[in-house]
């Protein structure tokens, strides 16, 4: 039982994680003075067609900015020596728990229940999270050993995510199925996971600020962080409909806090040790369109995600 307990243990924080209030390390441009709902447009210029959060498609220019974003993203990582992988879209409750969220509960994971193969053995389950989340990256490294030469890695994948909708609303801030670019960075220590931050914010600029969009970088607070996360870096963009920001991606610090409760390790000088985890949600495309169609007077697919700048060239 008390294993059991210290599982619920946070994470240490990092010293850059601020104790109260958000620290707004990076602002482009100015909010959009507009006063307009993204479903709304959507609907009025058939761009979507949206029933619920576990149901709609994107039309037309939308379908387009998101193969799109898709494209124009995946290019610029591998420009900055990231590796494309391929992961499952189905995790095991081991993992879940291991990334700490509580596998028994359906706002957190998508439980696939009357499963032939964990019949009667919860902690076994299989669960629906998508090729593109930390579950999944974990899913592959977990009781796997690297050899220290091959540290640092940086892997990014493309595909869905799968998070039970948090509310009733309808919006595309809160569908249950998203296509998400996700990162996943392991290093030997936290002195190369602070190098790493840094490369990953400024790319994270560059990627934002072509667009030409508003958008802010900001610390997350203590109180608001996950229970394995030490730190959090928000990518935020305006929204109209909300009065409020809206975190489009997210790049989170874990340290070593993962890797020990999952023992993926490397071994370094005969020595077994721990990988220290940057990872996160760089790019969550629902969320981007919807602040993108309340930011602009009539939709268009920006420059970079146009068909002619990526079309044949994959």
């Amino acid at each position: 039982m008390a294993v059991v307990e210290s599982l619920k243990l946070p994470n240490g924080l990092h010293p850059h994680t601020p104790d109260q209030n958000r620290d707004i390390l990076f602002q482009h441009s100015s909010p959009s003075p507009n006063n307009k709902n993204h479903l709304e447009i959507g609907r009025e210029q058939d761009l979507m067609c949206f029933t619920k959060n576990e149901n709609y498609y994107l039309l037309s220019d939308l379908a387009v900015f998101e193969l799109g974003a898709k494209f124009h993203f995946s290019n610029y990582l591998r420009q900055n020596n990231f590796t494309q992988f391929s992961n499952p879209d189905f995790t095991k409750s081991l993992v879940v728990e291991g990334c700490g969220a509580d596998y028994t509960i359906p706002d957190s994971t998508f439980i696939l229940h009357n499963n032939e193969d964990t019949e009667g053995v919860s902690g076994s389950r299989l669960h629906l999270t998508g090729a593109a989340s930390l579950y999944s990256f974990f899913a592959y490294h977990t009781k796997n050993v690297l050899y220290s030469k091959v540290l640092p890695i940086k892997y990014f994948t493309i595909g869905r995510q799968y998070i039970p909708s948090p509310t009733e609303e309808d919006s595309l801030f809160h569908v249950s199925q998203s296509s998400v670019v996700e990162i996943f960075i392991s290093t030997r220590n936290s002195a190369e996971l602070d190098e790493m931050l840094e490369n990953v914010i400024d790319v994270t600029k560059e990627l934002y600020t072509q667009l030409g969009y508003h958008f802010r970088l900001s610390l997350i607070p203590a109180n608001k962080l996950k229970m394995w996360e030490s730190l959090r870096l928000a990518i935020e963009m305006y929204s109209s409909s909300q009065k409020d920001y809206v975190e489009v991606g997210n790049i989170s610090l874990s340290g070593d806090f993962i890797s020990k409760r999952l023992m993926f390790t490397y071994t370094e000088e005969k020595q077994y040790k721990f990988p220290y985890i940057l990872s996160g949600t760089i790019l969550n495309i629902p969320k981007l369109l919807g602040c993108v169609l309340e930011q602009n007077t009539d939709f268009v697919v920006p420059e970079p995600f146009k068909v002619e700048n990526w079309r044949g060239k994959h």
